[in-house]
């Protein structure tokens, strides 16, 4: 008996110790979770406003005493598309269609000879303005997007696609005296296809679950255009600096 009660003695001591140093160990951090994203996947549609700056140069010629056409102004128009997200990374298709109020417009002024509508020589030397007119109206694009989430609502992203534009020329030569005046002007507009690239940011806001704003520049290059009527192979580039506002169905 007095063998059991020192074996119980001794065990019960040990259980002590063992329970005092394993309270006096550090305990380890818990694993931290993985950082959890709001959800992007899902159509959308969005409105857009911003200004836009082409500039049309000459391959094989150029346009006389005039510089090369720089129109420059507003565009706005809409668009929609689609997210795909995968952890912090998203995917997505989108297409868009803007009006631009890209314009610019050249003027010279010379002496020239006049004639009348019969094109008979009245005058040797008139005073004559030559116009040149450029102007971009139209723009639109289909590209692909891909996108870091550095927040759960702050989205970086580059996107790159087929980019289509619509530029007008044109020519306006007007002889103005006492005795004659008249324009002459050609004309000639042209679908332009190409590639558009760029890249922005895109935020979801925390007070509206199905608002995202987004603020992106965009580059198009539509390679030679050839402009009938004026006898001419002209280059067009065109850059776009917007704003937009998203709302998403997901």
């Amino acid at each position: 008996m007095t063998k059991v009660l020192l074996a119980t003695t001794m065990l019960a001591g040990l259980l002590s110790a063992g329970a005092a140093q394993a309270a006096d160990m550090p305990l380890k951090a818990p694993p931290r979770a993985a950082p959890i994203y709001s959800d992007w996947t899902g159509f959308y549609i969005f409105g857009f406003g911003g200004y836009s700056w082409g500039k049309i140069s000459p391959d094989d010629s150029d346009f006389g005493d005039f510089h090369n056409p720089k129109p420059k102004g507003g565009v706005f128009g809409f668009g929609g598309g689609y997210n795909w997200q995968y952890g912090a990374w998203v995917g997505g298709v989108e297409v868009d269609y803007g009006f631009s109020h890209e314009k610019e417009t050249q003027s010279l002024t010379f002496k020239g000879p006049c004639f009348d509508i019969h094109d008979t020589l009245v005058s040797v030397s008139t005073t004559c303005t030559d116009s040149l007119h450029s102007k971009i109206d139209a723009l639109g694009s289909a590209r692909v997007r891909v996108g870091y989430l550095f927040t759960p609502n702050l989205l970086a992203f580059g996107t790159a696609g087929l980019g289509w534009g619509r530029n007008e020329l044109s020519e306006s030569l007007t002889q103005c005296s006492t005795t004659c005046g008249r324009t002459v002007t050609d004309s000639s507009k042209q679908n332009l296809f190409g590639w558009v690239a760029g890249g922005g940011m895109e935020w979801k806001t925390p007070w509206f679950e199905h608002v995202r704003i987004r603020g992106e520049y965009l580059h198009y290059d539509f390679g030679s255009t050839t402009y009938p009527r004026l006898g001419i192979n002209a280059k067009t580039t065109d850059d776009v600096a917007r704003g937009a506002l998203i709302w998403s169905f997901n």
